[in-house]
């Protein structure tokens, strides 16, 4: 316990368990309680589905050659590889807690710029996506001259983006969902430490034309930390800078968040 935040270590497990533990901390969760923190990898690699992704996206030769286990889970968004290559963090903020807006766009807010302040450790300068760029990005799937591109891109969460993600540029380092209950709420985030495109490619083209379009696009689209920073960067390295943040330092945009809780709550 630190600073009226609960911290699980860093957890090799497969995905399911993952997935299944967040729910439980969730479901769990009672007013008063602290903010939980669960990092984890998933052991083996695997792929994980939004909600509402429907299987039919996936090129099942390809799932079958590289024995990729399937997951689903609650949140919304689409396809994430899980692996060595994918930090991945839950945090449970119970119903109440001062970081849990009424507001569900503006609740990313804050741990958008906690990642931002927490990769600036490694020297990488990235910055926090505006609601107007995801805006932008997804008018862009309904666009007939760019539907086609952009809707075989948003089979992979690391192709789109969505407010307060994490990018490099235009490039996605940190992806972001949530899932809400009556018990709090989980933010979840996924820091990609590498980035290939080759096995996304592979499962979610159905032909070779698309898999050479998602291989080049997700490129354009994503980039690893270790690509931003020059060098490997360990797992444990970027969940002792993120505690830094959130947890050892009062970090300014901490209490600008709260600010803007009183203001939103003012609001409704």
């Amino acid at each position: 316990m630190k600073n009226n935040w609960h911290i699980y270590p860093l957890t090799r497990a497969d995905q399911q368990q993952h997935i299944d533990f967040a729910e439980q901390l969730l479901n769990e969760a009672a007013p008063g309680d602290p903010a939980t923190l669960y990092w984890s990898l998933a052991q083996p690699a695997g792929l994980v589905l939004g909600y509402s992704q429907k299987s039919e996206s996936l090129n099942p030769q390809a799932l079958a050659e590289l024995a990729l286990p399937v997951y689903r889970r609650r949140a919304g968004g689409t396809a994430v590889l899980v692996g060595p290559t994918l930090l991945s963090l839950d945090v449970v903020l119970p119903a109440g807690h001062p970081l849990l807006l009424s507001d569900i766009v503006a609740s990313y807010r804050w741990f958008g710029e906690a990642w931002v302040a927490a990769l600036q450790t490694f020297g990488v300068t990235t910055r926090t996506a505006t609601p107007t760029e995801a805006h932008a990005q997804r008018d862009l799937r309904k666009q007939p001259q760019t539907a086609p591109y952009e809707t075989l891109l948003n089979r992979a969460c690391y192709g789109t983006l969505s407010p307060y993600e994490v990018v490099a540029g235009q490039r996605k380092v940190v992806g972001l969902d949530m899932i809400r209950r009556r018990s709090g709420s989980l933010l979840q985030a996924g820091v990609l430490l590498q980035w290939e495109t080759e096995t996304l490619a592979r499962v979610l083209g159905h032909t070779i034309e698309e898999q050479e379009l998602l291989r080049h696009g997700l490129y354009e689209r994503a980039v690893g930390l270790e690509t931003l920073a020059g060098r490997v960067i360990a797992s444990e390295e970027v969940i002792a800078a993120f505690e830094r943040v959130v947890i050892e330092e009062d970090q300014p945009h901490l209490a600008q968040h709260l600010s803007l809780r009183t203001e939103i709550n003012d609001i409704y």
